[in-house]
């Protein structure tokens, strides 16, 4: 297990939910139900920032729900590291009362011969921030959906993705509904396609028509590394207040010739150079991760897989 301190809550999904939980501030219900469990976690205000570790029996297949509310000025961080050999099919209902922190980071590698889905509903109250951060390898058949509600004033959603992946089916999903004024989304989504890989990324953003004051930026870049892998990258805008200020933008192509050359030049091998190039174009955005010992991780991640 990484990075656990003794302060840390642990949820382990096998073949039973085992927990270790050492925090007062984190109230933790589960369902042992062996086809579908369900774990039901309350965060309360704590003087420390509450993280929760997720960890499972990395060879079976894992099918589990998570409904989590973080209450009025309390902090969360939530981690997962896990290997899946197996199947995977993970459903997260968050909602945030007012003044909440969640930050949630995702480093997962898949079996290339599995089928993997993951869910998350997230409702932000007033003043919330939402700091989502996921990387991934992809598997054969992989689906990431989220969808964000900014239903009440200066709510804010920060979020990135990063997939790197050589033979898979990997649908990517995005909505984000601002749903009261003043409230902010800010989404970064770039892939590395290789072999025969087909990525898809479809961002939509939605602003009511009650929502002046609203700022939103959608960013989606792809890197096409060969014949047969696709990349297609959608984003959607539907805005219905004029008082916004709202940007989108989406590209893919393949590595910059005259920059491969070069490094060539500078006797780094093809195989080198490509990988270099990858790392330099993944790692654009990692400074949206403030947190320090996470962004390491994130560039490790990179490093580790390209």
């Amino acid at each position: 297990m990484k990075s656990v301190s003794s302060l840390d809550c642990v949820i382990e999904i096998s073949e039973k939910i085992n927990i270790q939980n050492p925090s007062d501030e984190i109230k933790i219900n589960c369902s042992n139900s062996e086809s579908s469990p369900t774990i039901d976690i309350e965060i309360k205000k704590s003087k420390i920032n509450n993280r929760i570790h997720l960890t499972c029996n990395e060879k079976q297949d894992i099918k589990a729900t998570i409904n989590l509310q973080i209450h009025d000025n309390a902090t969360l961080e939530f981690i997962d590291e896990a290997n899946y050999e197996g199947a995977t099919d993970i459903k997260m209902n968050t909602i945030m009362r007012p003044n909440a922190v969640f930050e949630i980071y995702r480093f997962n590698k898949f079996n290339v011969s599995t089928k993997n889905s993951f869910v998350h509903n997230c409702d932000l109250q007033s003043n919330c921030i939402f700091r989502d951060f996921n990387f991934s390898n992809g598997s054969k058949e992989m689906s990431n959906i989220t969808k964000i509600s900014l239903n009440e004033k200066n709510s804010k959603y920060i979020g990135s993705g990063v997939v790197i992946t050589d033979s898979t089916n990997c649908k990517n999903q995005l909505d984000i509904s601002h749903m009261s004024q003043s409230a902010i989304s800010d989404c970064s989504f770039k892939t590395v396609s290789r072999g025969k890989s087909n990525v898809t990324f479809k961002g939509k953003v939605f602003v009511d028509d009650d929502c002046s004051d609203t700022v939103s930026s959608q960013i989606s870049k792809g890197l096409v590394m060969s014949d047969e892998s696709k990349i297609n990258l959608t984003p959607i805008l539907e805005i219905n207040n004029d008082d916004v200020v709202c940007s989108h933008g989406a590209a893919s192509g393949k590595p910059d010739d005259s920059v491969l050359f070069y490094l060539a030049s500078r006797g780094i091998e093809k195989s080198d150079a490509e990988k270099l190039y990858m790392q330099g174009f993944l790692s654009e955005f990692l400074n949206k991760i403030e947190n320090v010992q996470m962004q390491s991780k994130a560039r490790d991640y990179i490093n580790q897989n390209c």
